[in-house]
């Protein structure tokens, strides 16, 4: 079996799930029909795709390179096959989501079911992503994630070629879970922070947040402490607070469900936290747009209205 389209989907498919049988289960074929293609494939480009053993197969350098050529293959015929069908309107095909580690996983997650009843077509597959550079490098379509800050805040640029899309921006909020503060007492003041354990966030671009800053009737002060933890922004951040390590600042889609289940505890509420970063799609800059991008991204802007909070 040489090159086909059908060969090269087998080939994408095995490399992102590393097995031939998981291959044959997601594509309802044979798991013999699997490792037929893959032999074909390396037998006419004379080269091997897939260093194996007992326990892993793991892409080759050449078959690293084979499969990003794959991958960019298949996306210009899926997009040109589109615009022959008769139901163009309805976008269908792969959709693979990159998520990075500041943006809340059950946020996402709570917006795919509508998404998936109204477009049944397309497939996500989601992935967690450390760098916008794995757009189009590692087959990722869209990366979800905070905007990029930099530590004295403004914002980071993105590649060139990358199209940014802000989708909500919510609101950062100090607390803490109930055993910490029974244990460590509720601070009053800003001062009182000095005290306390405060843990601090950690961005995608290693910056260490350490330095809060607030405002409160127009006044504005800067909160500044030498954590002794120091967590991921995201889900880790979130566990940190729940674990009792300290006093946290998290972003309010990130920890809605504790807040109103009092898991966590807001403090010192009469200051507003500032700098919350936008909630942002990441894609490439193509012509056309891939139909299932455009889909998604317009569909998220509308789904994460919620959380949007006005700048002050």
């Amino acid at each position: 079996m040489g090159a086909s389209i059908q060969t090269m989907k087998i080939f994408v498919r095995a490399a992102e799930t590393t097995s031939f049988t998981a291959v044959a289960r997601s594509m309802l074929i044979d798991r013999a029909a699997v490792s037929r293609a893959i032999k074909g494939l390396e037998t006419e480009f004379d080269v091997l795709l897939f260093a194996r053993s007992t326990r892993a197969l793991k892409l080759t350098a050449e078959g690293a390179r084979f499969y990003r050529d794959c991958v960019q293959v298949l996306k210009k015929f899926e997009a040109a096959t589109q615009r022959f069908r008769r139901d163009d309107a309805a976008p269908r095909g792969r959709l693979n989501v990159g998520m990075g580690s500041g943006l809340p996983r059950r946020m996402l997650l709570r917006a795919i079911p509508q998404f998936q009843k109204l477009y049944p077509r397309i497939e996500i597959v989601l992935a967690s992503v450390d760098d916008a550079v794995e757009i189009g490098d590692k087959g990722i379509d869209i990366l979800l994630r905070p905007r990029s800050l930099r530590l004295r805040g403004g914002q980071r640029p993105e590649r060139q070629g990358l199209v940014v899309r802000k989708l909500c921006q919510s609101k950062f909020v100090l607390c803490a879970s109930s055993d910490y503060l029974r244990r460590a007492g509720v601070p009053r003041t800003l001062s009182d922070l000095g005290r306390h354990e405060c843990v601090a966030s950690m961005s995608l671009e290693g910056d260490v947040q350490n330095e809060w800053h607030v405002v409160r009737g127009g006044v504005r002060e800067n909160v500044r402490f030498d954590p002794k933890l120091v967590a991921q922004a995201g889900d880790t951040l979130r566990e940190a607070g729940l674990s009792g390590c300290g006093i946290i600042r998290a972003n309010v889609s990130l920890i809605e469900d504790e807040l109103r289940s009092r898991k966590l505890v807001p403090i010192l509420t009469e200051w507003e936290c500032m700098g919350a970063p936008p909630t942002v799609a990441i894609y490439r800059k193509t012509q056309p747009v891939l139909p299932q991008v455009t889909a998604f991204v317009g569909y998220l802007g509308q789904a994460f209205q919620r959380y949007n909070v006005e700048p002050k």
